[in-house]
């Protein structure tokens, strides 16, 4: 009997393989089958692609929104009725308690009655945190950075603020940083000395040395 099954399945082979109409018909359906295997795996690796790209926007979107994309500093001086007067780097949402804090804290002789801790501080800003006792006035113990323009209108280039320093040609707020950066270790002698700081050479220099002085 097994004989006859591989008799009949062979002429049936044979049958199919003389007939060239029915081999065309079974070719063209593997050949079609194996064309939309190859745009389905196509198809897939797509989507797989949209949606790892979709993930990066995202979390591109909640690192800006965490702040993490950079923070702007500045520069206070305290001084007063603190363990370590000086010149502090902050970032520009810092409270004046930060400030304290990093100036190692009050004294005991401190008069917190007339420092607003909560406050936030200013670029530029002086700092006095008064002793009990003293007669500092109102308002002089957090005092914004005054004007540091002179008389002829000229920045003052060792007292400037990010704004001030802004206003000149060429320096945007990253420039100012760095100046600001620069002075808070070595004071500006002369005007020329402005182009120690990275980033401005004397193209720049050029166009602020009328506008500035020391």
């Amino acid at each position: 009997m097994t004989d006859n099954v591989v008799c009949k399945l062979k002429d049936a082979l044979e049958s199919i393989i003389g007939d060239k109409k029915a081999l065309i018909k079974i070719f063209s359906i593997v050949l079609i089958l194996l064309i939309a295997v190859i745009l389905r795996i196509h198809d897939e690796n797509k989507a797989d692609i949209t949606i790892e790209s979709t993930g990066t926007a995202e979390e591109l979107e909640y690192s800006e929104e965490s702040g993490n994309v950079g923070t702007a500093v500045i520069f206070v001086d305290i001084g007063g009725a603190v363990e370590n007067p000086g010149v502090y780097q902050v970032s520009k949402d810092t409270r004046l308690f930060e400030v304290i804090d990093m100036a190692g804290g009050l004294t005991e002789d401190a008069d917190t009655d007339h420092v607003n801790r909560a406050s936030f501080v200013e670029d530029g800003q002086k700092i006095i945190i008064p002793e009990q006792g003293s007669n500092y006035p109102d308002g002089l113990a957090s005092t914004p950075p005054a004007s540091s323009a002179d008389s002829t209108g000229l920045i003052n280039i060792n007292t400037a603020s990010v704004d001030d320093l802004k206003t000149l040609n060429g320096i945007g707020d990253v420039m100012a940083e760095r100046i600001i950066e620069y002075r808070s270790s070595n004071a500006f002698k002369s005007k020329e000395d402005i182009m120690s700081v990275d980033g401005i050479g004397s193209k720049i220099y050029e166009k602020i040395k009328d506008h500035i002085t020391v």
